[in-house]
């Protein structure tokens, strides 16, 4: 148990920069826009892998080791940040950054939640997994209801490139955590 709860902390805090990221991003694209359609269109490419490979996606899960797709899906999604991250610094920044990303980190998301779900399954044992289930469902509510507000006060400290550079901490931890277990 100690395993899941490591993963499941340390996912979750993964989770909260990811959050963090989408609403400072989403202030700066607004407050330069004026307009919510580009940050609907980065919705809209986050979500597009998953109507086009969900289906497939368990499958594949099944037949490769959850330890390294969880690993990949998250070294996927830091990669990700980290050149949304140069663009910002480099002010280099355009929209089409933002939907190029929001393609590949839902490209890797695609993979994250089936191979967490079937770690799960194989960490906790059958007895406790009710209380498992139920921790992980917390995630991303959690998530929801912290990031908004962790993401505008480090916004209003160190801008957008200061939470996106927390997200890129939080993704290390993760990984650092998948590859110490």
């Amino acid at each position: 148990m100690t395993t899941f709860y490591a993963l499941l902390a340390t996912q979750t805090l993964s989770l909260v920069g990811s959050r963090m990221s989408s609403v400072g991003v989403g202030i700066w694209v607004f407050a330069r826009t004026g307009d919510a359609t580009p940050l609907l269109l980065a919705a809209f490419f986050t979500e597009l892998p998953g109507m086009l490979l969900g289906s497939l996606a368990g499958v594949w899960i099944d037949r490769w080791d959850r330890r390294r797709v969880l690993l990949l899906a998250d070294a996927g999604q830091a990669l990700g940040t980290a050149l949304l991250l140069l663009s910002f610094t480099s002010g280099a920044f355009e929209l089409w950054h933002l939907y190029a990303v929001a393609l590949v980190q839902g490209g890797f998301a695609l993979f994250q939640g089936p191979a967490k779900d079937a770690a799960t399954t194989m960490l906790v044992p059958a007895a406790r997994r009710d209380r498992a289930n139920a921790l992980q469902q917390m995630a991303f509510p959690l998530a929801g209801a912290l990031a908004p507000a962790l993401a505008g006060a480090v916004y209003a400290a160190a801008g957008v490139v200061g939470v996106i550079a927390v997200d890129l901490a939080t993704f290390a931890v993760a990984v650092g955590v998948l590859l110490a277990v």
